[in-house]
């Protein structure tokens, strides 16, 4: 029924300063404009915010810090739903930026787990594939091949993928076909939400 589910309010905000080109070029800081957003949302009767970008999570510190509502953590929650399934090995399928900062792996000791890092050159067929979701929705016939040789070379069965970036989730078929286990940031982060605010599993 409708009243099962939580009130949402959303502010979709495509003006934000971009993550990617803070990091990559020094533009603007986004953290003061997302902890704003934080605050409206609070101010409009939020009990929980949610950030649903992987990338922002590096500043997380930053923007979260005084937040006056909780806001769990984009890349603590997959990994310790990884350690709750009994993953011991994680690959984390990220952005660029993500993966320059390695923010899976520097938190992925908190978790007992390990963190097996993607070389440069399969991270560059990663990155094609995000941008070819933002472009197209879809993944390129050429990048698919390029995922294809990329997992048959450096992806084992006895790692877990994480999907660290809101345009992989498009791959969940893919690994589950493989037979290779995958977590979506994104869900591990709803499935928080609902716990804080008590209404269970969705």
């Amino acid at each position: 029924k409708d009243w099962h589910y939580p009130r949402v309010i959303l502010d979709i905000n495509c003006k934000l300063p971009s993550r990617g080109r803070y990091f990559q070029l020094g533009e603007r800081d986004p953290s003061p404009y997302i902890a704003e957003t934080i605050r409206e949302l609070h101010k409009q009767g939020a009990t929980v915010a949610v950030v649903p970008c992987n990338t922002a999570h590096v500043l997380y510190d930053k923007w979260a810090f005084d937040s006056p509502i909780p806001v769990p953590h984009i890349v603590r929650e997959p990994l310790q739903v990884a350690r709750e399934a009994g993953a011991s090995t994680i690959t984390p399928l990220t952005s660029s930026s993500l993966a320059e900062h390695d923010l899976f792996g520097a938190l992925a000791g908190e978790f007992d787990l390990k963190c097996k890092s993607l070389s440069p050159n399969d991270q560059a067929v990663i990155s094609t594939i995000i941008e070819d979701v933002k472009k197209f929705g879809v993944i390129t016939q050429n990048n698919f091949n390029h995922l294809d040789k990329m997992v048959s070379s450096s992806i084992s069965e006895e790692t877990s993928i994480i999907f660290g970036c809101t345009e992989l989730t498009i791959l969940k078929d893919y690994f589950k076909d493989k037979n290779i286990e995958a977590f979506d940031s994104n869900s591990a982060l709803s499935e928080a939400v609902l716990k804080i605010i008590n209404i269970g599993s969705y």
